[in-house]
């Protein structure tokens, strides 16, 4: 059964960050991953990733979450060899299960732990069976410790979208719950601001492309309108809209 985001070779890509708490210093390190993941340049984000490994005791296991989210990252950086690729994804798990030992409890991670896994089976053969159901696996866990964290409702609603409906995915169903995010999302915006919060974009990218993938081309461009207004440097989304 194929796992979330890259299960499906060629249908597209997430990831997910923590929301970020008041006054977290490592946001500026995502902020920085984004920006190099906007920019297609991988060593721009080992770079950040250096200097995520130096960050002091206590913040660790923040650091090792922005680490794998970064590896997730250059992974999908378009036009990337199979092999960096697969390097990439296998370092990001290597990143988190000694992390999800220590903290079992981490909800995003789990997440991020899921897509990485699934974005893997698409790069391996004998192990694409086990990472498609290990990454189920963890999603339904992330779900159960968190249920209206926007990351893992997105990430649900993702994988939805990319899996087969052969193997019980369903455009529809992801549709609802990519809009049933995009609602978290603005929910947890700072009291008083109207101001996206990082990952409002990609919610809205991915309406857009499961609009598209049910014939709705008008509905389609104004999500993936919505989604460039939201992120203007976000090259996933110019990459979306200069294809129709």
């Amino acid at each position: 059964m194929p796992g979330l985001l890259l299960a499906v070779a060629g249908l597209g890509t997430a990831a997910t960050a923590p929301t970020p708490g008041a006054g977290d210093n490592l946001v500026a390190h995502r902020n920085r991953i984004e920006a190099a993941y906007n920019a297609r340049d991988a060593s721009a984000i080992e770079a950040t990733v250096a200097a995520l490994r130096k960050v002091p005791p206590g913040r660790q296991d923040l650091s090792a979450y922005y680490v794998a989210f970064a590896r997730l990252r250059q992974s999908a950086i378009p036009g990337i060899r199979k092999e960096q690729a697969r390097t990439y994804l296998d370092q990001c798990i290597d990143e988190l299960e000694p992390l999800l030992k220590r903290r079992a409890e981490y909800a995003e991670a789990r997440a991020l732990y899921s897509s990485c896994l699934g974005a893997s089976v698409s790069y391996y053969v004998l192990r694409a069976a086990t990472r498609g159901v290990a990454s189920a696996r963890e999603m339904a866990a992330a779900l159960k410790l968190a249920p209206d964290n926007p990351w893992i409702v997105f990430q649900e609603a993702v994988h939805d979208f990319l899996t087969p409906p052969m193997f019980g995915g369903n455009k529809q169903r992801a549709l609802g719950k990519l809009e049933r995010a995009e609602r978290l999302f603005v929910a947890s915006r700072p009291a008083g601001s109207s101001a996206p919060v990082f990952g409002e974009s990609e919610t809205w990218m991915y309406i857009g492309r499961v609009h598209l993938a049910l014939g709705q081309k008008t509905e389609g461009r104004k999500a993936l309108e919505k989604a460039l207004a939201l992120a203007p440097g976000s090259a996933d989304v110019r990459d979306e809209l200069a294809r129709l």
